[in-house]
């Protein structure tokens, strides 16, 4: 065995502590080092996952949004076609009389010598799936006045009544005369 001095002994043996410490710093620094790497490799791959989602969800989005100005564009047209047919149909109303006055006739023979009483019958039922304030049943909500000839005004409502009943949602009452309507302008 070669001749050692105790202090070279010492000195190898604190050579030999300083390298395993240094290793096991480096060890410990490269397991650290992995540990981080591994996180930043998983977090840039959620990230990578996040961005694809991402990007679907627009493209998805960018498709709802075509589907949605095809749809647009569609109705427009469709609304422009229903503003075209109101107006022809306004304009064929406006050149079509429409008679105001109903006469109605009760039975089979009128005595003609009974004065004619004027009735309006109303139906806001029927003149509410009219769909449109020109058209002629949007008259059953402002009500339609009939004349008929009999003995008093109570027994026209009734003859009126029995032809437009109760119970499918008409009343009967009678019509104010016009001096009544002049009287309530003027005043």
């Amino acid at each position: 065995m070669p001749d050692v001095s105790l202090s070279q002994f010492i000195g190898l043996l604190a050579l030999a502590a300083n390298v395993g410490i240094v290793v096991m710093i480096i060890l410990l620094l490269g397991e650290r080092s992995h540990i981080a790497w591994t996180q930043v490799r998983v977090r840039a791959e959620e990230m990578a996952a996040l961005r694809e989602s991402l990007e679907r969800q627009a493209e998805e989005a960018e498709q709802a949004i075509q589907t949605m100005r095809s749809e647009i564009d569609d109705l427009q047209n469709q609304v422009k076609r229903a503003e075209g047919d109101i107006e022809a149909l306004q304009q064929r109303h406006k050149e079509t009389d429409l008679p105001f006055g109903y006469t109605a006739m009760p039975v089979d023979f009128v005595d003609r010598r009974y004065r004619t009483w004027r009735v309006i019958v109303r139906n806001p039922d029927l003149g509410a799936d009219a769909g449109s304030l020109i058209h002629p049943a949007q008259r059953w909500i402002e009500g339609r006045l009939y004349e008929l000839p009999a003995p008093n005004i109570d027994y026209a409502i009734a003859v009126m009544q029995e032809r437009f009943p109760l119970r499918e949602g008409f009343t009967v009452e009678p019509a104010r005369e016009r001096s009544d309507e002049a009287a309530e302008a003027a005043g």
